[in-house]
């Protein structure tokens, strides 16, 4: 497994014992709802952690990974808040 895979192993499985704002939220998946909206509830999250540590190994295609949003990168907006 590479280090991406895993940390989002650990991810899913952790966000399987919780509840996280985020799972049933459409606001951390649109590209138009600015992140820094957002920041508070990752930041309270559970599973913050883990979200950043996956984030930061893996550059996600989209969406918001704890509190940074991440757009393609042919976009050019990767990890801007």
């Amino acid at each position: 497994m590479t280090r991406g895979t895993d940390a989002f192993s650990r991810l899913m499985t952790a966000m399987e014992d919780t509840d996280p704002a985020c799972q049933d939220d459409d606001r951390f998946v649109l590209d138009d709802q600015p992140a820094h909206t957002l920041v508070q509830i990752c930041r309270a999250c559970p599973v913050f952690d883990l979200c950043k540590e996956y984030a930061a190994i893996a550059k996600p295609a989209g969406g918001v990974w704890a509190g940074r949003r991440y757009v393609n990168a042919r976009g050019g907006r990767e990890g801007q808040s």
